[in-house]
């Protein structure tokens, strides 16, 4: 049920795409069944005519009128019966990539010189459309079905179970997929997530360290306090925070991988670091945190857990007087058929688990659900954009060597390709976006004063209460 939770977050109104299609699959999917099965007990040969209907309505109607474009100019067919389906007409979206992730077409070396980003950012729009296929109708059918059965008949399994040993298989299959893989389009700094850029000419490193001086400084980080990163992946934040602001860090982990990249960092630095490899459920209760972190991990805790066990536990490990930062991964309010196409993409392939990223509204309410109240909100989806562009430009030119390694096939190359390019569009248009919240407590005895003296309040060139001027001038690489 996490998909029809983050649907119906998704929707403004019914009529909008997630709700049709829960409509559709939920009800509408029900009732075509019912109607069927009363059939064939009352006129045994007229059982098949609603189904009949709606399978002229999907291929004659819904499919129809595609045709009239040079779908060609874009794409090279290497697949003689895709090229006589499509040469001609609009591609559906879910069916390009999954013909591309499969080497059955690629991108035409005369369009844009065959570069993906350029030939999806700029062209798109003249052959794809964002038509649902039964493909992806067999996909979501998919995620009401437990993951042990469906995993022994299709090969695939709903993604919609958070319990820690589901958790931890998801985690397993993305994060330890292997170190260098990850270095490859992330560069020096394995962050894997949305940097800041004070200027387009920056560097993927520099806005990366942006980022997390911009954390510190939001969480008023001092000397000596101790920092909590829930979700450290390898650990880029929590070795900021000890080196940069002489915090006392832990960072927990679900990945071996990372984990032992964060030991091995922590050595090669001379950091002294606490890197847990657990659950952010088994983190122990009796350890006080005076500021923490949640990086755009708290899209994986799920619908149904986000209130609790995640922010409440979040609540039970923070000082009083503490603050806390949760940086999320959202989507557009009333996404449209194209917003929603990317969704299950990354849905299906990237992130299966990431199934609480929503619009600003929902994250709100769940934090404020949990006892806390919100600081400050900060949409930061377009330097996610410029973020996910260096990284693709990464993986583009390192690609040919990760392709040499014996646990990489050409199917995961191509998947990351169109993944990091089609993610730049999308974030960069609005589709999906990244929030930073500041939040603390919601008690009555609060130290609220802290953004009412002048030293703790923005300087002259920032808008908003929050961020120390003393902290403002520190040196940014």
């Amino acid at each position: 049920m996490e998909k029809v939770r983050v649907g119906s977050a998704m929707a403004t109104r019914w009529t909008d795409p997630t709700m049709l299609l829960i409509i559709g699959l939920l009800p509408g999917g029900l009732l075509l069944i019912f109607l069927s099965l009363y059939l064939l007990f009352t006129s045994f040969y007229l059982a098949p005519v609603p189904f009949a209907l709606v399978l002229i309505y999907w291929n004659f109607i819904y499919h129809a009128g595609q045709g009239g474009v040079e779908t060609e100019k874009f794409l090279k067919f290497n697949d003689e019966k895709l090229r006589k389906t499509y040469a001609t007409s609009r591609y559906p979206m879910c069916e390009l990539y999954e013909d591309f992730i499969d080497g059955k077409i690629d991108w035409n070396k005369d369009c844009e010189g065959g570069d993906c980003l350029k030939v999806l950012d700029l062209h798109r729009d003249e052959f794809v459309n964002y038509k649902v296929t039964w493909r992806q109708i067999k996909w979501l059918l998919v995620q009401f079905v437990p993951p042990s059965w469906v995993e022994s008949t299709h090969g695939e399994g709903s993604s919609s179970f958070k319990d820690k040993d589901s958790t931890r298989k998801e985690i397993a299959e993305h994060y330890d997929r292997g170190n260098d893989f990850f270095n490859a389009f992330l560069g020096p700094s394995m962050v894997y997530t949305c940097g800041i850029f004070h200027n387009l000419d920056q560097s993927l490193e520099t806005a990366q360290f942006n980022k997390m001086n911009m954390i510190c400084e939001k969480l008023e980080l001092q000397k000596g306090e101790r920092f909590l990163d829930i979700g450290c992946g390898w650990g880029t934040l929590t070795r900021h925070a000890v080196k940069e602001f002489s915090a006392v860090g832990t960072g927990v982990t679900l990945s071996k991988e990372g984990k032992a990249w964060c030991d091995m960092k922590n050595k090669e630095e001379k950091v002294d670091t606490n890197i847990l490899c657990m659950d952010y459920r088994d983190i122990p209760k009796d350890q006080i945190f005076q500021k923490i972190a949640s990086i755009e991990m708290a899209e994986h805790v799920g619908c149904a857990n986000f209130v609790d066990p995640y922010m409440m536990g979040v609540r039970r490990l923070l000082q009083d007087d503490g603050l806390f930062l949760l940086q999320v991964a959202g989507l557009r309010q009333g996404s449209n058929w194209q917003d929603l196409a990317w969704a299950l993409f990354m849905g299906k392939y990237i992130f299966p688990g990431a199934d609480a990223s929503t619009p600003l509204n929902w994250y709100v309410r769940q934090v404020e659900l949990a006892g806390f109240e919100v600081h400050s909100v900060e949409t930061i989806g377009r330097h996610y954009s410029h973020t996910l562009h260096k990284w693709y430009d990464n993986w583009m030119v390192n690609q040919a060597e990760i392709l040499k390694k014996p646990q990489y096939d050409a199917r995961l190359c191509r998947l990351w390709e169109i993944f990091l390019a089609w993610s730049t569009i999308a974030s960069g248009q609005g589709s999906a976006t990244c929030y930073q919240i500041l939040c603390h407590k919601n008690l009555y005895d609060y130290p609220r004063d802290r953004w009412c003296d002048k030293d703790m309040v923005s300087a002259k060139t920032r808008v908003g209460v929050g961020v120390a001027t003393h902290m403002q001038s520190k040196k940014v690489r």
